[in-house]
């Protein structure tokens, strides 16, 4: 699977970040009353500097759905505040680096899955250069999503940073575990298929069979 289809199906991230009064299809993607409601959510997410972009997809996504008015400007600004949180919890934990946008969204949804803030510093605390997280976040969410255990998810995704392993390669491990669970393997062998499969090797003290 391509990068780039993996997180737009997995989150709906790493866009760029246009204002409000520069994207002239969104505007006229929703009606008077929706943009009325969703359009001081985008205002401050933009003084903020937080993802624009995910905020106007999920938008989208709610006109698409017919949600209503009241609920679509409710869900957008629950999930700047997300953003906004994700984004101060890494300031704190790292306030050396750098975050992009689809590192904050990918932050946010990891916390949805229970993933701790502070257990994310690993990740960037682990990474060789200043190439971005989004996917092993990314990643890490959906692993934990599946099953993994946290501790387990955390130590593949900081091997798989510190390694340096590929962005598309890495994007294609829940792939690969879904492929072997399906086959019938249990959880821990599943993610040792997709690991070999990869030709990624297991995290240092790992056991071959999880």
């Amino acid at each position: 699977m391509r990068l780039t289809c993996f997180l737009l199906v997995a989150l709906c991230i790493g866009f760029p970040r246009p204002s409000v009064g520069q994207d002239p299809d969104f505007a006229s993607s929703l009606d008077a009353v929706t943009l009325a409601a969703v359009q001081p959510i985008l205002d401050a997410a933009t003084q903020d500097s937080l993802p624009v972009q995910a905020l106007q997809s999920k938008a989208l996504e709610g006109v698409a759905k017919n949600v209503s008015s009241g609920q679509i400007g409710q869900v957008v600004a629950g999930l700047a505040e997300e953003f906004r949180s994700a984004r101060s919890a890494l300031r704190t934990g790292v306030p050396s680096e750098a975050l992009s946008d689809g590192e904050v969204v990918a932050a946010a949804m990891a916390a949805r899955q229970g993933i701790a803030f502070d257990v994310l510093q690993a990740l960037w605390e682990s990474r060789p250069n200043e190439s971005s997280l989004e996917v092993p976040v990314t990643v890490l969410s959906e692993l934990v999503r599946r099953g993994i255990p946290v501790e387990e998810a955390v130590s593949l995704m900081t091997h798989v940073v510190r390694t340096s392993v590929s962005l598309p390669l890495a994007a294609q491990i829940p792939g690969k575990f879904d492929a072997a669970l399906g086959a019938g393997r249990p959880p821990a062998a599943a993610l040792v298929e997709a690991l070999t499969v990869l030709n990624i090797p297991n995290p240092p003290g790992r056991r071959p069979n999880g």
